[in-house]
């Protein structure tokens, strides 16, 4: 305890001067701006702030005071793979020109919401207890699930971030007694969506989440039936890891899986996403990698299958692909040659939740982000965020936009360098493609919109102070957040 600063035990000597040196920078740049500390975190040079103490945290060669920002930029063997290039923060207008749209069109393919009142809030309590962990942490409702409702959805994604398409997703269930968004009830958020645009474009794609392992098949097959027939279906969504009793079942099970993919088919509808890694409540982790899947591409040669988290698990540390590795994105890769999927094949993957994990620890999310890049194809990789668990997703949009790969990993592993024409595919035109949308009539429908014409209003409501800023990168903010980040053992600073 030091001037009324905590600095946990287990914060070592490394930790503490990265955080001092980060905030002292910080205070030094906020000074520059007139403004205090915590509303200069708030806005696009506190998020720089953000990444270039990522930077530093997963430097190897980095020594605190040595280089202020430009700590990233190391040489030899031990360089990161990935660092952030974004301009000083205290150069506020240079951030917002980096980090602020760069006129992408943007296509998240991953996000949620709940409906507080559904019947899910009594009949699911551990799918209650998962949603309420997911929270954004500065949730100050009374109901906190009201942070996360269909009102906090429209806003996060689409008021106080640059997406410009949404595909509204749900969490493991067995149907509308047990889901935090029941068909009907996604098909209306949709629909709210649709009555605030003009010119006939849709803003919100939805899935049906179907759980064929669950009670009696062929009644889940005619619930395919009955929600396709209405059109609103863009693509049916399974968690072959998960059931109320905790036991999955592959796609490529002739009694199960292969029943609904070929019935998907039949109904019209070609895209199938599936839930691999990132395990989650009562999930069976023999059926929680992305081997059926991917076999089942091979029969389906006319459908699309999407790996929703890219197989990502948090329990492995990505690094240079390993094809023995048991768990995370390396078993997607390991699966696609087996089965000799071509890169830019019918496989896909998105980023939902790995690029929000892996952007603190830049080197992992270099690998990650690059063997999927290199295997699945520049062209397969998909922009997901798992919004509005974690609060608007601008962070990670402008954390993606100020990205790299380096040049040493790019040569030594076989990365495509992040270009701006590439990052425009990751961001929105891969999944355009996917999905059939025009992305320029697209836009052009939503030009005069009530939508696009609310975003300023927004803006100067979270200026006043009435809404929450979208910069915050949802990191530290204090000293106490500084070096209780650093310390913790989920952070994973440390390089390779």
């Amino acid at each position: 305890m030091s001037n009324g600063e905590f600095i946990p035990a287990s914060a070592t000597a490394r930790d503490r001067a990265i955080a001092r040196e980060t905030l002292e920078i910080v205070d030094r740049a906020a000074r520059r701006n007139g403004i205090d500390r915590r509303r200069f975190l708030l806005g696009a040079g506190g998020l720089a702030a953000s990444l270039a103490m990522f930077d530093m945290a997963c430097s190897a060669d980095h020594k605190p005071g040595a280089s202020g920002f430009d700590a990233a930029s190391t040489t030899g063997s031990s360089s990161p793979a990935g660092s952030f290039s974004a301009p000083p923060p205290e150069d506020v207008p240079a951030c917002e020109q980096v980090l602020n749209t760069q006129g992408e069109f943007i296509f998240d393919v991953h996000t949620h919401h709940v409906m507080p009142d559904a019947p899910w809030r009594e009949n699911a309590p551990e799918t209650v207890q998962l949603v309420l962990g997911m929270l954004p942490p500065d949730c100050a409702s009374d109901d906190q699930l009201e942070c996360v409702n269909r009102a906090a959805y429209l806003h996060d994604v689409f008021l106080a971030s640059d997406t410009t398409v949404a595909l509204l997703s749900d969490v493991p269930n067995s149907g509308p007694d047990d889901a935090p968004v029941p068909f009907p009830d996604a098909v209306g958020t949709q629909q709210l969506a649709a009555s605030l645009t003009t010119g006939g474009a849709s803003r919100v794609l939805v899935h049906n989440v179907i759980a064929p392992n669950v009670g009696d098949l062929s009644a889940r097959l005619d619930g395919m039936t009955a929600t396709a027939s209405g059109g609103h279906v863009a693509a049916f969504k399974v968690y072959t890891a998960w059931s109320p009793t905790g036991h999955g079942f592959g796609l490529d099970d002739p009694a199960i899986g292969l029943p609904v993919v070929q019935h998907a088919h039949d109904l019209g509808v070609k895209v199938l996403c599936a839930h691999k890694g990132l395990p989650l409540v009562n999930f069976d982790a023999a059926h929680n990698g992305p081997e059926d899947i991917v076999a089942v591409s091979r029969l389906f040669p006319d459908m699309q299958f999407v790996v929703f988290h890219g197989a990502w698990d948090a329990d492995r540390r990505e690094g240079p692909y390993n094809p023995a590795a048991r768990l995370g994105i390396d078993t997607l890769l390991a699966a696609l040659d087996r089965h000799q999927v071509p890169p830019n094949d019918n496989v896909w993957a998105d980023l939902g939740t790995v690029w929000r994990q892996l952007m603190t620890r830049p080197t992992e999310a270099a690998h990650a982000i690059g063997k999927l890049l290199s295997r699945v194809g520049t062209e397969r990789v998909l922009w997901g965020t798992d919004a509005v668990w974690y609060g608007s997703p601008q962070p990670q949009i402008a954390g993606f936009r100020a990205f790299q790969i380096s040049a040493e990993a790019q040569e030594r592993y076989g990365y495509p360098p992040l270009t701006d024409e590439l990052k425009r595919k990751v961001f929105g035109l891969n999944a355009a493609n996917l999905f059939g949308i025009d992305p320029a009539a697209t836009r052009c429908a939503f030009e005069s919109d009530p939508l696009t014409a609310s975003q300023g209003d927004a803006a100067g409501l979270r200026e006043g102070g009435a809404l929450g800023s979208p910069w915050r990168a949802r990191g530290p903010m204090s000293r106490r957040e500084m070096f209780a980040w650093l310390s913790s053992p989920t952070t994973h600073w440390s390089p390779y």
